[in-house]
């Protein structure tokens, strides 16, 4: 529904543009109704055509403002569940990806066009992580624990270890394009440094005291 009241909208405003721009054409500089009608048409169509193409880069920026919203909500689930941590391990394991985390969000929040690398990552890993933290404190905090309990904590144990390697490759990925320029910029100075013609001082010829002495001898 919202996508036809859209597109209705588009067709009304690119309307009353062309007419606007065949009026001004035939009116203003007293065009021919027919230059006059193809000056309307040609502009109203690629006022319609600009209008829909803006249409779709709003929607994709509110698709991408949605997952990375959504994906700060899941972090923030983890850093919440840190408190009902009790295995040090653990805790610091969870610290550590819960940091790591942060600064995936980080990153794409300054740089949107990341969210695309780090999308397979909040879509899938942070939703199992997120899901295995919740049934792995629920499963510490029982009072009585039988051998298959004890056995789904210590898998617990061994995926969230896994997630945080996969949290730490993710970062890597995304840092890797920086890294790429770093490596560019550095080059570039030592090249830039390294062809330069040294600088040359001019030589100062000194005159020691004995020498002003024995030329005035000679006078």
């Amino acid at each position: 529904m919202k996508r036809f009241i859209r597109t209705i909208w588009r067709w009304f405003v690119s309307w009353n543009v062309g007419l606007f721009s065949a009026l001004i054409s035939l009116l203003a500089f007293r065009l021919p109704f027919f230059i006059s009608f193809l000056i309307g048409i040609s502009i109203g169509v690629m006022y319609s055509l600009y209008m829909k193409k803006k249409e779709k880069k709003d929607q994709l920026y509110d698709f991408k403002d949605e997952r990375l919203k959504d994906a700060k909500k899941k972090v923030r689930k983890i850093g919440q569940s840190l408190w009902r941590i009790r295995s040090v391990a653990m805790f610091s394991k969870l610290s550590r990806l819960y940091s790591i985390c942060q600064k995936i969000i980080e990153i794409v929040e300054k740089q949107p066009d990341r969210l695309a690398v780090a999308q397979p990552f909040f879509n899938t890993t942070l939703d199992s992580i997120v899901t295995i933290i919740d049934k792995y404190i629920y499963l510490t905090k029982q009072p009585v624990k039988s051998e298959e309990i004890r056995q789904a904590i210590h898998e617990a144990e061994e995926a969230l270890s896994l997630a945080l390697t996969k949290a730490e490759n993710e970062l890597l990925d995304m840092l890797e394009e920086d890294l790429f320029d770093l490596k560019t910029e550095v080059k570039l100075v030592k090249h830039t440094i390294a062809s330069e013609d040294p600088i040359s001082l001019p030589i100062k010829h000194t005159v020691t005291i004995t020498e002003e002495k024995k030329h005035e001898q000679k006078r």
